[in-house]
């Protein structure tokens, strides 16, 4: 899989957030809405097909609970990006993928291509809000990575000053980051702790 592709498929999100309790069934919750875990299910699944095509069909070397943090944060981070296109008014236009694109996805995802579009898109969402919020602020540069780094460090800011919740079995403290060093998605106390692995959500195996 070309580092094009990957980029396609991974936003970069520099995210803030608070780690507390969170609905029954949500992954996490931010200024009120509800990220479900069947969410996370599924782009952990698209990232967990894109990552072992990388790697020849081979699960070696894949970090399957990063990958699983990485659900969650790039969640995080489109629906903080919605809430601010949302309140400024941004008029948010995802470009189409290109014919050859499309055919490669289709080789990559198969039946599951639907969740990789799905992903894609809301991928390219959160990057066009974050180069609006850039420009917005009076970015010197109008187009390009650079303007795209700039806006995810704003989005960063503004995910920052939301009310966010994470369900703590993902193992993520306050900023998104592992709690320990195995990945467990076990909780430090409380009736989580319990919680064997062949029993918790699929969202949280990546299997």
């Amino acid at each position: 899989m070309s580092k094009t592709r990957l980029a396609v498929l991974g936003l970069a999100a520099l995210l803030m957030a608070g780690c507390g309790p969170v609905n029954p069934g949500a992954a996490a919750v931010v200024d009120g809405t509800r990220i479900p875990m069947s969410d996370v299910e599924e782009v952990a699944d698209v990232y967990c097909t894109a990552s072992l095509s990388g790697q020849s069909g081979s699960a070696a070397g894949i970090d399957s609970a990063a990958l699983r943090r990485q659900s969650v944060a790039d969640l995080v981070s489109g629906e903080v990006a919605d809430q601010v296109a949302k309140d400024r008014g941004y008029d948010v236009t995802v470009p189409a993928l290109a014919t050859a694109d499309q055919e490669q996805l289709v080789q990559m995802f198969g039946d599951d291509l639907d969740a990789a579009l799905r992903l894609i898109e809301r991928n390219q969402r959160t990057g066009v809000i974050a180069q609006e919020m850039a420009r917005e602020a009076g970015a010197s540069i109008q187009e390009g990575e650079q303007l795209l780094q700039a806006g995810q460090q704003l989005l960063a800011e503004a995910t920052a000053e939301a009310d966010i919740s994470v369900d703590p079995r993902f193992g993520l403290d306050e900023t998104i980051q592992q709690i320990a060093e195995t990945g467990s998605l076990s909780v430090f106390g409380g009736e989580l702790d319990a919680t064997a692995t062949e029993d918790r959500p699929a969202a949280l195996q990546c299997s």
